[in-house]
This record gives structure tokens, sequence and C-alpha cells, in this order.
């Protein structure tokens, strides 16, 4: 049995520490050191620190002393920095050195994050000169691991965490001892073992029996950390990058919300031409409504791109406005609407039949900045502020329907071993601890499966048939354009936590079609 990394709470995000320090002690409800193990020193150290200063602050004057006191004594008497975005938050990332009390040389770096409302985080290293690119590394292995919450986590949560840590940090330790971490690694999905054990649930003697059962994909790698994402760049959440006027909405002016954007020449630059795809241009997907509902939008190279912000303020006010839509009297008359939700906003019902929101002029909303008007979400529940960074490799994928037909028609091989040969096969492909607190991996191309194992491709052409789409209703003719797994970095899941297929007709890619991509949730 191998020890699986403790999770670790605060109120906006959740931590995963590396491997290599897995001795967490929370000094406070959210502030952790974490150290090696065993560990003699102080050094080396990781940092992470959550908590409300009760008043706004800038990064000019909160970095230097909330720095010194994450490092502690003897750390930097000055930082370099420079910008950084986690978890989609605007932050400050500095570095330097300073000198213990026998002269030795440390080197401490920390980054300094905006939270909501007045919450800063803090995430920061410290080590001895000698240590410093390990050390480093498994600072980023842990800021990878970051994942936004969702839902708000009471005091006495975390307070329960305080005082069970012990108990957790010595399980952990334990197994340690005994050897146990890492006992059982799961070979990479390229290794051709997974030949050899499909080939095995088949009953088939010889691998190359199911070599035409794979097929390559492109894996999608959320970076939730990191400089901030350039306009145009690949990743899922917060806010789209769009040419002028172009965001999908409905009937009455509310935008649809964003879901996530691919750069189609990064993929090419890292994997090469994936046909059918093409090679160039943004992709952005838009969401909405309990039928899930889909909007692609094409933009093609070169156009001129504007960044449209994701915040607290417009995704909590954009659920008011949803209520005040909701509650319109499709006969109104033009003019200012009465509401009820709260003085979140005001609504406006234009000549045209589209809504015009403002927020309304409580301090809370500030950030919204009141008595402004606004374009409100349609479903507030798909928007998320928080968003990663999409990094692109080759990988593959393996049709696990087909070979559940394949058994089921000649009486070979065995569904169980094929099931959990699969199972083990996804494990690789998306990392054993994927989508708990760790960034998710999701998948372009290749296969996937709904519930009961039903092929997307055969769920899409069914649809498209019962939509009037009849020459769409040759299973083959679809792709997966792309396979998102629930429990994003972004604190987003999908519909109790069920992934998302979308899903493309071929024939319509070589012509940059996206009106009939049709979105599966299971």
């Amino acid at each position: 049995m191998t020890a699986r990394p403790q999770r670790w709470m605060t109120r906006d995000f959740v931590f995963t520490p590396p491997a290599a320090f897995p001795d967490v002690v929370a000094r406070q409800l959210e502030r952790f050191d974490l150290r090696p193990y065993p560990h003699d020193t102080e050094l080396p150290s990781l940092f992470v620190l959550a908590l409300d200063l009760g008043k706004p602050w800038e990064f000019d004057e909160a970095f230097a002393p909330l720095a010194a006191d994450l490092v502690g004594q003897n750390g930097p008497a000055e930082w370099s920095l420079a910008a950084v975005q986690v978890l989609g938050r605007e932050g400050r990332y500095g570095t330097g050195t300073g000198s213990s009390a026998k002269g030795e040389s440390i080197a401490a770096g920390v980054a300094l994050v905006r939270g909501r409302g007045n919450r800063v985080w803090a995430f920061g290293w410290r080590s001895a000169s000698g240590d410093r690119e390990t050390v480093e590394r498994n600072y980023n292995v842990l800021m990878q691991s970051l994942q936004a919450r969702a839902n708000r986590i009471s005091e006495t949560t975390l307070r329960r965490q305080f005082e069970g840590q012990e108990k957790n940090r010595r399980a952990v330790i334990e197994a340690i001892d005994a050897g146990q971490r890492g006992s059982d690694a799961t070979p990479d999905p390229a290794d051709g073992v997974w030949e050899q054990r499909f080939a095995t649930a088949l009953g088939e003697s010889d691998p190359s029996m199911v070599a035409g059962m794979f097929a390559t994909a492109v894996a999608l790698v959320e970076e939730p950390y990191g400089e901030e994402a350039p306009v145009g760049a690949s990743r899922i959440g917060g806010g789209p990058d769009l040419p002028p006027n172009i965001w999908p909405g409905n009937a009455r002016g509310m935008r649809h919300p964003f879901l996530m954007q691919i750069n189609l020449t990064e993929i090419t630059a890292a994997c090469g031409p994936m046909r059918p795809l093409p090679d160039e241009g943004l992709l952005s997907f838009f969401v909405h409504d309990d039928a899930l509902l889909l909007d692609v939008v094409y933009t093609p190279p070169g156009a001129a791109l504007v960044r449209h912000p994701m915040t607290e303020a417009i995704v909590e006010a954009s659920a008011a406005a949803v209520g005040v839509a909701g509650g319109l009297d499709p006969a109104g008359q033009p003019g200012s609407l009465p509401h009820t939700e709260g003085d979140v906003v005001t609504a406006e019902l234009m000549a045209d039949g589209t809504l015009k929101f403002t927020h309304t002029p409580d301090p809370l909303w500030a950030v919204g900045e009141p008595g402004r008007a606004f374009e409100a979400l349609s479903d507030e529940r798909w928007a998320s502020t928080a968003y990663a960074r999409l990094r692109f490799k080759r990988a593959r994928s393996f049709d696990a329907s087909g070979a559940e037909m394949r058994i089921e028609e000649t009486g070979v091989g065995s569904l169980d071993e094929l099931y959990e040969t699969n199972e083990a096969f996804q494990r690789a492909v998306v990392g054993q601890h994927a989508g708990s607190a760790t960034p998710q991996i999701h998948q372009m191309l290749g296969y996937a499966t709904i519930q009961g194992n039903l092929d997307c491709r055969e769920e899409a052409a069914r649809l498209a048939v019962s939509a009037g789409h009849i020459d769409l209703g040759d299973p083959d003719g679809w792709i997966v354009l792309v396979w998102l797994r629930a429990g994003s970095a972004t604190g987003r899941e999908f519909w109790d936590a069920d992934d998302l297929f979308i899903m493309a007709p071929a024939a319509d890619l070589a012509g940059k079609r996206w009106d009939r991509c049709i979105l599966l949730s299971g």
C-alpha cells in the first residue's frame, strides 16, 4: 500500500506537499511549514500562509514584512520582484539571499498573492545555497498542486485539521519509514507494457494484436502557477480573450459563461500537426443552461483580441441578474425593473428587449464598480475567477469501448481484467492523484466514454441525428474535440463532478465550422 499524500486546506485553496517535503506542521489554522523527513535543521523549508489583513493592501508595502515573517530570521534584506499569477490571481514573486548567524549563505523565494477581499496568500522556500535548485524545484511542485476552493469552508473544519495534524503527519512519516512510498509506481502511458496488459485482457498473447486500438491524442496539462497568461494563450477558467463584440450570449444580451480557450498554434508547436485539428487559430468555448448548450468561437490567427477579466463581483452579481431576468414579465415595458435580489444589482429593460445591469452603490461591490453598467452572465454557475494555463504534449488513448465490444462478440478475454487495466491506464495518463488538489490533465482527440462505457462518438451521432443532422449519423465521423476531466485546478466541478466531452464532426473542422459541436456530460 502506497502512502497517499496528505491534502491541506485553507479557506481559499487546497495544497498537497511534495513527496520530498512530507513533514507538514500547521503553526496556525492557515499557516504551514513543510520540511523533508528526516530533518535535523531548519533548512530547507517550504512555507504556505493565508490570512486576512483586515484592510486593503498593496504589494509594494506588504511584500517585505510578510516575506520576512514567512522566511524568518536571516532572510534576504532585499527582494528582486516579478509579476506572477496563482490560480488566476495577481501576485509578485521575489528572490534574494541572506546569511545565517554562522555566515553561511541562505537563498529564499516568496510569492505574495492577492486573495479575495483583503485576504493575502503567501508561499515561500528557504535553503542553503547548495540546495537551492532542489528546493526551488519542489516549491514549483507545491505550487502546481494548488487547487482553488469552489466552496466556502468553516473555521471548525480548519480547527479540526489543525488539531488532528500530528496523527496525519505521523502516518505519512511511518509509511516513509516502512519504505512504502513509491513502491507501486505506475508505468508511463507510452510504455509497451500497456500493449501486453490489454492484449492479455482480450485473450491475446501477441501485444501487436491490440496496437490498432491505441490512438494518438493531445494531453492538456493544467499549470495554475506561473507568469500571467499572455493574451490568446491556452487556459481554462477566468474570462476570455476575444475580438470586440464577439462574446456569445442570449436574447436578453446576457453573456454565456466562458469555459476555456485553446490556441491551436501552441498545439502544433508542441506536438506537430494533429489532424483533423487546424494548425492555427484560437478556439473559445462557452457553456450555458441546464441543457448543457455549447458555443464554440473560432478566431483566426492575427485577429486583435481583447481580454475580459472575470471577477468575483461579476460572478456574484450575475447570480442576482439571473434572478431578475427569470422574473421578468414578457410583456413588460422598457424602463427600470423592480428587483428583490438583495440590492446587488439594478436592471433596466431596453427597447430592443435586452437588459442593462448596474452594480448598486453598496461598498461590498466596490470591486464591481458600482453605478456602472455591466454585462451579466446568463448562468453564473459555470463561471470561475481562477484560471490555469494549459500546456500540451503528445499522448495516446485506448479504445476501451471497442475492446469491450470485441470481448462480448468473441467471448474471448475478461471484461473485469479489461476494466481494471483501463482504470490503471487512465491513472497513468492523468496522474495518481489528479483532481485531488493536484492539477488535472485533460485530453483532445483519441477515445472517450461516458457513464456505462458508452463510446462518446456513438452518443454524439445519436444526438446529431435527433437534432436533424442526418449526415452526422456515422459515429466514425466524430472526434473527441476536448475531454475535460472534473476536478480542475480552477476549483471547478462539472455537474456533480461529471466530466465534460466536447464532440465535433471531423468533416466540419476542415472548413472551420464549429456550430454543430455537441457537449456531453457523464
